[in-house]
């Protein structure tokens, strides 16, 4: 059995697991972005960002005992392309490079004199750092995170308390449309769907390491640290969301995320505060880096048959690269990638719950295939212009209007499959 002490160590580790970059930046500019509505679009930046991290934890643990379990009854390779999908967004191609980009500009403001040079040497750093822990097993990381995590808590909590009880200003009527589905949307930024779907296994890893429990034992140990995690991560989107939209008559517009929370925390709690959150943040993201880059070098030198150390190496050089880019640039990167990826994760983590009531495997390809679709053609209509018509069909499929356009047809399409012949 498990004490309720060890649930609570590990729901604050698997918080501190989940908390990287996007968790910070991305909820003060829902606030902004939507003002006297802000709790709309909170609703839906915290059902992405928290509720549905944590049924992917779940979904993962009750799929089997690996990662591969995940999709591996839509079919293998799926399975594989979808893993490696999911790897690489949280790791070279996206999550991985915005911790650098993230604790870059949180400590170096844009204005100041040789921005360019400072940015190379510090990623240099940052990165070097990175490969030098990746490579070596060491504690020296597990405990500058076990210092810093609790020190960014407490100034989030800071933060958040006196951005309530001391706000900036009121929220104003910016008399912006489909609020929820805009923090909805915006939630899949912080990627933490995807990372909770690789860290679950890691989490019932060090369960099974430590504990002789049975699966049910297993199950609820998980569901009890996840509620503490995904939990704190609610509060704390809450908070930066209202305190994002007590701005918007402040802080002036046409800012980046990070000037923009620089903005706020100035004036909440003065330059030295800013100064603080920054060396956490950077800290944090180092440490979220680390456990990063061991994840992508665990995976593919499995996958590919290719030494640990040069799958580091090579992902930390592509994450370099791409740091450089800034945090802006990334996201706009991002957002074709996750919004093609996220209706699909979200359909294998319902589908996942109920494996046992599915006895036909086409159900999964169907389901999947139909969220497929939808996600396609929303990916494509934010890189090309589409007819039309296209446009029209799209805007009259039910609950388009807050994001999730694709459920239905991913119903009816699973459900056309299940009465093929599984083979």
């Amino acid at each position: 059995m498990y004490k309720k002490r060890e649930v609570i160590l590990t729901g604050f580790a698997l918080f501190a697991m989940l908390f990287g970059a996007g968790n910070l930046i991305f909820p003060p500019a829902v606030g902004f972005e939507t003002g006297q509505n802000w709790l709309t679009a909170a609703t839906g930046f915290i059902l992405t960002g928290a509720g549905f991290p944590l049924m992917a934890i779940i979904a993962a643990a009750v799929a089997g005992k690996d990662l591969d379990s995940f999709a591996v009854r839509v079919s293998a390779k799926f399975s594989k392309v979808f893993n490696i999908a999911l790897i690489l967004a949280i790791g070279p191609l996206l999550a991985l490079p915005r911790t650098g980009a993230t604790a870059f500009e949180m400590i170096v403001p844009q204005s100041s004199e040789n921005y360019s040079m400072y940015k190379f040497i510090f990623l240099g750093v940052f990165f070097l750092i990175t490969i030098l822990f990746s490579l070596k097993s060491s504690k020296v990381i597990d405990r500058v995170g076990a210092i810093l995590t609790p020190i960014l808590l407490i100034v989030l909590a800071i933060i958040i308390f006196k951005g309530i009880f001391s706000p900036i200003g009121i929220p104003s009527d910016l008399h912006k449309a489909e609020t929820f589905k805009y923090g909805f949307l915006t939630g899949y930024q912080t990627m933490d769907t995807l990372a909770a779907i690789v860290f679950s296994e890691i989490i019932l890893k060090s369960i099974r390491k430590d504990k002789a429990l049975t699966k049910k034992q297993e199950l609820s140990f998980l569901l009890q640290t996840s509620v503490i995690a995904i939990g704190g991560l609610a509060i704390v989107y809450g908070g930066l969301v209202y305190i994002g939209a007590t701005a918007t008559d402040v802080v002036a517009g046409g800012k980046g995320n990070i000037e923009l929370l620089s903005s706020m925390v100035i004036l909440l709690l003065g330059n030295a505060g800013k100064l603080i959150l920054g060396i956490c943040v950077a800290g944090a993201c180092l440490t979220t880096a680390i456990g990063l880059t061991a994840t992508v070098g665990d995976y593919f030198s499995n996958l590919l048959k290719i030494s640990y150390e040069k799958i580091v190496l090579f992902t930390v050089v592509i994450s370099f690269i791409f740091s450089s880019f800034g945090v802006d640039m990334i996201v706009k990167l991002a957002v074709p990638i996750l919004v093609f990826i996220y209706p699909i994760s979200i359909v294998l983590i319902a589908l996942n719950f109920f494996k046992d009531h599915i006895k036909n495997d086409n159900t999964f390809t169907g389901a999947v295939i139909g969220a497929g679709i939808i996600s396609g053609y929303e990916t494509l209509s934010g890189l090309v212009s589409l007819p039309e018509s296209m446009k029209l069909l799209y805007n009259s499929l039910p609950l388009s209007s807050i994001g999730f356009a694709w459920l239905i047809p991913s119903i009816v399409v699973g459900i056309i499959f299940s009465f093929i012949k599984k083979k």
